[in-house]
């Protein structure tokens, strides 16, 4: 079947992307079906990672709120592990979005319109329902195969914590400082000045001179 496919478009190898695919299909129909699930399939994880990623965004924000409280310096370490973690899950899919289900859905794109218009044009009967459900599961295990050897490892890594803080937490505690309000600074600045201009005041101000007694003439 993988000459089949090579000769009918026209090139020498496969991606690996949708080569298993080919590989388990009987017919041309049928390895439109299973690239077509395996397209349907990728959609669904590509947007369901994305969400993880806002949901992992506002949790991200949550705790660099609350690391900005007057909390313990335990309590703000705990939080920049935390956040740490989170960033690296992150990280994770993001790489998964771009270099699997992005690069992926680009190449099963492609196969899916060429092997449409060369079916439009050889007019194969669709296979029945019973066959479209068996290659959808088909597809699926197919699928799983190949990302055993392509997806990143999953979770977050179960290493001890230090008890000190490394460069990327302290980077976070550092995110954690919260800024001193300018409203603070000009009021310290007042208070700093205030008693310059008091004293100055009081050295301008001109003493108050005695008067002399009165004196009461006899007539």
């Amino acid at each position: 079947m993988l000459d089949k496919i090579r000769k009918m478009l026209g090139v020498k190898d496969l991606p690996e992307e949708v080569t298993p695919l080919y590989r388990g299909a009987r017919s041309e129909r049928e390895a439109l079906i299973l690239l077509k699930e395996a397209r349907r399939r990728d959609e669904s994880r590509r947007r369901r990672a994305m969400a993880d990623l806002e949901e992992l965004d506002r949790a991200e924000e949550e705790l660099l709120e609350e690391g900005k409280g007057d909390i313990t310096d335990a309590r703000k370490l705990m939080l920049a592990r935390r956040v740490k973690e989170i960033r690296w899950k992150m990280q994770e899919l993001n790489n998964r979005i771009e270099n699997i289900y992005n690069k992926r859905l680009k190449v099963l794109n492609e196969h899916v319109a060429s092997l449409e218009t060369i079916l439009e044009l050889t007019s194969e009967a669709l296979p029945d329902k019973k066959t479209m459900e068996d290659l959808a599961i088909k597809a699926k295990q197919l699928l799983e195969d190949l990302d055993k050897t392509k997806e990143l490892a999953e979770g977050i890594s179960l290493t001890p914590e230090a008890a000190r803080p490394d460069d990327e937490e302290k980077e976070i505690l550092r995110e954690m400082e919260r800024p001193e309000p300018e409203t603070e600074k000009i009021a310290e600045k007042k208070e700093e000045v205030r008693p310059v201009k008091e004293r100055e005041k009081k050295a301008e101000a001109p003493r108050k001179e005695k008067e002399p007694p009165e004196i009461l003439f006899e007539e």
